[in-house]
């Protein structure tokens, strides 16, 4: 944990030299595109969905279950959706044409949401978030054109939390006496890839339009052991969680932008 921590501030320097070792050319200049020699800092931001067999045990834990508004004889289903969104800051440095070296950090939310309908109140809770660094090589298809398709596999490292059911937690009487810690951190490693068509503009500005996909497998020690219980019966709903490990994977929309410049 201590060496990744280190290799944070240690990228924060490379990128910082590398800006001020860069001679930027007048701001009027023509689209460059990829080449060798060329850098490349940006933000993102995406939106998607996330799946995998712990979304699935999410989804199932609340079966059977409904939710009253209040003093009011209206009585919902109680069905929730999932959402993802990633923000974060990249940079790639091509030491050879069409080959780069990306960087990523990024944070990543996973949301869950009722399903009430849009004349009822609903609820978001945060199912899992976390703060990560990512690495891999940054493939492009041109050289020297004003537009390109790059494909990027990833590996890194996560600081992440995992809160199991929070909408049950939220809107099932009684549901956390019954249950155990549901908080956990889960820190670990996570891969994925990213496929972008990206398109160069005068000055050094581009924009990338894209997906990517991640997974974030997750370990629980001691394990994730939760029953839903429902207090109007007074008895278990049959909906259980007992895991020791699990997958949480997204895919999503990314909207990069930035500047590229050379050294």
């Amino acid at each position: 944990m201590k060496k990744f921590l280190l290799i944070i501030p240690l990228i924060s320097i490379f990128l910082v030299s590398s800006l001020f070792a860069s001679q930027f050319e007048e701001l009027d200049k023509p689209p460059e595109g990829a080449h060798e020699g060329q850098m490349f800092l940006g933000g993102f931001i995406s939106i998607g969905f996330p799946y995998g067999d712990l979304i699935t045990s999410e989804e199932n834990f609340l079966q059977n279950n409904t939710y009253k508004f209040g003093d009011s004889e209206i009585t919902k289903e109680l069905l929730v959706t999932h959402l993802s969104y990633d923000f974060g800051l990249s940079f790639e440095y091509m030491p050879i044409d069409y080959i780069g070296i990306k960087t990523k950090l990024k944070r990543t939310i996973v949301v869950q949401r009722t399903l009430f309908g849009s004349d009822f109140e609903n609820w978001s809770k945060t199912l899992y978030s976390n703060f990560a660094f990512l690495v891999g090589p940054a493939f492009h298809l041109t050289c020297r054109k004003q537009w390109d398709v790059t494909l990027t596999p990833v590996i890194g490292y996560t600081l992440a939390k995992y809160e199991a059911t929070p909408i049950a937690a939220e809107l099932i009487q009684g549901y956390k006496e019954y249950n155990g810690k549901r908080k956990r951190d889960v820190n670990g490693f996570a891969y994925g890839a990213e496929l972008n068509l990206t398109i160069y503009f005068s000055g050094g500005l581009f924009i990338s339009l894209g997906a990517d996909w991640n997974n974030y497998p997750l370990k629980f020690s001691p394990a994730l052991t939760l029953v839903n219980y429902s207090t109007e019966t007074g008895q278990g709903t049959g909906a259980k969680i007992n895991k020791t490990s699990g997958t949480l994977q997204t895919i999503n929309l990314v909207l990069s932008v930035g500047y590229a410049f050379s050294n």
